[in-house]
């Protein structure tokens, strides 16, 4: 979460962001990722500023302004596609763990597009709210193929008077193919879109 507080780190990010499809970018945050540095991650994005970011040597801040005025239209411009992209890309990979159970959802995914909303970007927020990993992760269950001692083998509710085959776990490939198909053509579009505002052509 220290991570935006520093203006190479940041200017570095942005880079990639400019000439890389958002889609390509990931943020691999599960690890580091609990109810007590949340927080600290939601207040890194909300607070960041040019101008406040931190560098070592001030002269380093010259350099990296003047690195951003040749390639921004706008400090105001750059600030909205680092905070925007940031927040897409971490909700992306908490929808990973909100679709286990609505109250993992309701902790790690929902306050990423809460907070896009505060910050502006309603059309983002509202491209979040669209998220329905819980749905996908019953869609991606592996069912085992054994057979029931009615005989029948993978029946339906109806087959069996509402016995299915148990589920012996989620097919991670096909969990992570639905978020990554949601994100690509609900969420990439508007990064790219504020990308291409931001950016001076």
């Amino acid at each position: 979460w220290t991570y935006m507080e520093r203006l190479w780190c940041v200017y570095e990010w942005a880079c990639m962001l400019k000439d890389k499809a958002p889609e390509t970018c990931f943020l691999q945050i599960e690890s580091f990722m609990n109810e007590q540095t949340l927080p600290l991650y939601l207040d890194c994005i909300r607070g960041f500023s040019v101008k406040r970011a931190e560098c070592f040597l001030e002269s380093d801040r010259e350099i990296l302004t003047k690195k951003i005025d040749c390639t921004y239209v706008s400090h105001d411009a750059f600030e909205t596609l680092v905070k925007a992209t940031a927040v897409a890309l971490i909700a992306r990979s908490m929808a990973f763990r909100g679709g286990r159970s609505r109250s993992l959802h309701n902790t790690f995914f929902m306050p990423w597009a809460d907070l896009a909303l505060e910050l502006g970007f309603g059309e983002l927020a509202a491209a979040l709210r669209t998220c329905s990993a819980s749905e996908w992760r019953q869609a991606a269950a592996v069912r085992s193929p054994s057979t029931h001692s009615d005989g029948l083998m993978n029946a339906t509710a109806s087959d069996v008077g509402q016995k299915v085959a148990p589920v012996q776990g989620v097919s991670a490939k096909e969990y992570h193919g639905h978020i990554n198909h949601w994100f690509n053509s609900s969420v990439s579009p508007l990064l790219g879109k504020i990308r291409l505002e931001a950016l001076i052509t």
